[in-house]
């Protein structure tokens, strides 16, 4: 199963992120997209949690899609704080 969250951001607006996993681990896709653009900051596999800055590269929505490959329930928290208009759960 997947979830993804979106931040609407201007183009180099920063945010800080944390997200923690509970109950195992996911893949994930940091990426943006908008105004015809796509881009996809940094991905990983089998990963219990990440945190640092996102740095808008253009005007967007810009996010996490977590993907859990495993048998077993997971929790995905997320914590942000930053320069976005609004944040929003998409899937």
């Amino acid at each position: 199963e997947g979830a993804e969250v979106k931040l609407a951001m201007r183009s180099g607006a920063r945010a800080q992120f944390e997200w923690t996993v509970t109950g195992g681990v996911v893949n994930y896709d940091l990426h943006g997209d908008g105004g015809g653009n796509n881009t996809s900051y940094v991905q990983g596999r089998g990963v219990p949690g990440h945190r640092g800055e996102l740095e808008a590269a253009f005007d967007g929505n810009h996010g996490w899609f977590w993907r859990n490959r495993g048998t077993s329930d997971v929790t995905v928290t997320l914590r942000t704080t930053g320069e976005y208009a609004s944040i929003r759960r998409v899937v």
